[in-house]
């Protein structure tokens, strides 16, 4: 059966949300899981389907076999600009209270400040997970494809991914699809691969 790679719809997020949250589930459950009666995945299933920002269907895509969902990627760009932040704090302003969205924002800034963004020649990916039951069948390398083809699109010279250092089985996928190790910082490291 062929892998099908679409953009995300907000229909998807029963099975978007959880890949999301795999992705990067300390990190996540650091940011955005300390409110008494929401979680970390409730925020990610409510920012999916308002759409927009870093957590919204709108910039995320979907691999498909069949019609089940088996993994997800999203990417960042120079020229998503400030409508892409502006709907990013949307969407934690209109989850979470005033007083936790502040928690929120700093604890998130607290990480951003170890993050570099991608320059104007790159393509940075992110949230890269696959479902259990789609491992070790080129899902993860399609998407990794479809963001090559994105790079290209947007005329872009290097796509870029951060990794944490923890993360092993991740550093060891993106160096078996030719990605080098640029830099590391304060816990991650920074892959980079020519366009």
């Amino acid at each position: 059966m062929e892998i099908n790679i679409r953009q995300g719809v907000a229909s998807d997020a029963p099975f978007a949300t959880p890949l999301i949250l795999s992705a990067a589930e300390p990190l996540l459950n650091a940011i955005f899981g300390h409110a008494k009666d929401k979680t970390a995945l409730g925020y990610l299933t409510h920012a999916w389907q308002l759409g927009g920002g870093q957590y919204g269907f709108e910039n995320h895509w979907v691999a498909e076999k069949g019609n089940q969902i088996l993994g997800l990627v999203t990417a960042w760009h120079s020229k998503l600009g400030v409508a892409f932040d502006r709907a990013t704090l949307d969407s934690i302003t209109s989850y979470f209270t005033l007083d936790e969205a502040i928690t929120v924002v700093m604890r998130n800034q607290t990480v951003a400040v170890n993050l570099t963004p991608p320059s104007n020649t790159e393509l940075m990916i992110g949230h890269l997970a696959v479902a259990e039951s789609g491992k070790r069948q080129g899902i993860g390398r399609s998407l990794v494809n479809a963001m090559q083809a994105k790079a290209t699109e947007l005329q872009k010279r290097h796509i870029v991914l951060d990794v944490e250092v923890s993360n092993t089985t991740a550093i060891r996928f993106y160096q078996s699809l030719g990605f080098s190790e640029e830099t590391i910082n304060k816990g991650f490291i920074r892959f980079n691969r020519n366009v």
